[in-house]
């Protein structure tokens, strides 16, 4: 099961010159957390809400003339597309990132996989791991009543 066929493709991305206000704004619009910063398509840093409260904000940095460079998280860890599920969750967990941009061979973003997404994907998946047991106790009964004379 390659990464992309959970991921979504339709990632909200910004420029490392554009001010935090604009991120912002963006992020409100498009209802996420977070922005994979580009450059000639390709990633080149994140910028989450919370690098906004505690790079912009608290420090008491202006967020309309505070360009995106400053408060995101430069070298992004991300993984080629066609990696597996379970190698992209690895990659998570021994990162410690909640999300993980995908990229093509070239290097340029084409997705973008999310903690909550894996979440998700894993649980429905063990909902139907756990229905084995009981579908098939069900077959063996009728099965079992079916073949009586």
């Amino acid at each position: 099961m390659p990464i992309k066929d959970y991921s979504q493709t339709d990632v909200v991305t910004i420029g490392p010159r554009a001010l935090i206000i604009d991120a912002a704004q963006q992020m409100v619009e498009n209802h996420v957390g977070c922005l994979v910063v580009v450059e000639d398509e390709k990633p080149i840093g994140m910028l989450t809400d919370r690098d906004i409260v505690r790079r912009v904000i608290v420090p008491g940095k202006d967020p309309r003339h505070t360009p995106v460079s400053e408060a995101m998280t430069p070298h992004p860890v991300t993984v080629n597309q066609d990696v597996g599920v379970f190698d992209a969750i690895s990659t998570m967990s021994d990162e410690g990132v909640r999300r993980l941009p995908l990229v093509d061979a070239a290097g340029r973003l084409v997705g973008i996989v999310a903690f909550d997404d894996l979440l998700l994907l894993l649980g429905s998946e063990l909902v139907n791991l756990a229905g084995i047991s009981p579908t098939e106790r069900y077959r063996e009964r009728y099965q079992a009543r079916a073949s009586q004379p």
